[in-house]
């Protein structure tokens, strides 16, 4: 029988230690940068970075696909199982939604403060002080943490009735990295730019007597990219997706072995087993109570 979970699963394992690849090159790039002769360096930076957006790109594909094909046989581990794939599928919609609802608000917030600075005789501190008090810097320094809270849920509801005690450990301690990534570095960056936001640069820049790779320069500085910032988000993403990894493993070596057994259609026989309905384990066949779930039941449709 084809089970389609642990073929997706397969497929998202792939996807997963592709991300993990496509991290490794990307920060090493940024590693690489040197900041004073950050001007000369586009086109290296840009060569750095080509492999890691291809690598991405191939896993979000694998992503896709593997996430499809899970969706698709959601229903032969039981209804729980089946309820919980649900469940992160809306949360997909949801995060999908916050993310167009931040982006709008981005681009909103961005272009107020961009056409009244360029289209208008405001004074310039006038102008520093509208992008400043705009909602552009807590919105995209803390929209991360929001996208690894929704997302992380995602993974733990599709994941967690199809794990072993360990590897619903391994999914709580997955997202509480996750989560506690995002913060940091969101804070970090949240600080470093609001400090460049008051810098003498900024201002020079916003006053167009700065040079622009000067002020670039100093605004790479300020995010800290080449400091713990950078170190703490490789660390804590990386450790992320290890965690992560494990736990997609889990499940596969669990449906490899027949520890999991999908359920059958009811077109094929089932004369010499059956399965809960519920958590779809292989159970006696005069069984009313499940020895996995306890779930009771007259009848085993």
């Amino acid at each position: 029988m084809r089970c389609h979970t642990k073929t997706g699963i397969v497929l998202l394992m792939i996807a997963q230690i592709l991300t993990m690849v496509s991290i490794v090159i990307l920060y090493s790039s940024f590693f690489s940068i040197n900041i004073e002769d950050i001007t000369n360096q586009t086109i290296e930076t840009i060569i750095l970075i080509l492999p890691a957006s291809g690598i991405a790109g191939i896993g979000g594909i694998l992503t896709l696909i593997g996430a499809i094909l899970f969706y698709v046989g959601r229903k032969e581990f039981g209804e729980k199982h089946q309820k919980f794939v649900f469940y992160a599928l809306i949360i997909f919609v949801i995060s999908i939604i916050i993310s167009i609802v931040i982006a709008g608000i981005t681009m909103y917030s961005t272009f107020s403060s961009v056409s009244q600075n360029m289209f208008s005789e405001t004074d310039p501190s006038e102008s520093i002080d509208l992008i400043r008090n705009s909602y552009l810097l807590p919105i995209t320094s803390f929209s991360s943490i929001i996208s690894a809270i929704v997302g992380g849920l995602i993974w733990v509801f599709g994941l967690y009735n199809l794990e072993n005690s360990q590897g619903k450990k391994v999914l709580y301690i997955y997202y509480i990295c996750l989560v506690a990534t995002a913060v940091i570095v969101s804070v970090f960056t949240y600080n470093a730019l609001n400090e460049y936001l008051f810098s003498q640069g900024f201002e020079d820049m916003i006053n167009a007597n700065a040079d622009s790779s000067n002020s670039f320069t100093q605004l790479i500085g300020y995010t800290q990219w080449m400091g713990p910032t950078a170190i703490i988000g490789f660390i804590g993403t990386i450790v992320s997706s290890l965690l992560l990894l494990f736990a997609l493993y889990i499940p596969y070596k669990r449906i490899n072995s027949g520890e999991l057994v999908p359920i059958q259609p009811d077109n094929q026989s089932t004369t010499t087993n059956r399965h809960c309905p519920n958590c779809g384990q292989a159970i006696p066949f005069d069984a009313n109570i499940c020895p996995y779930c306890s779930k009771r039941f007259d009848d085993y449709l």
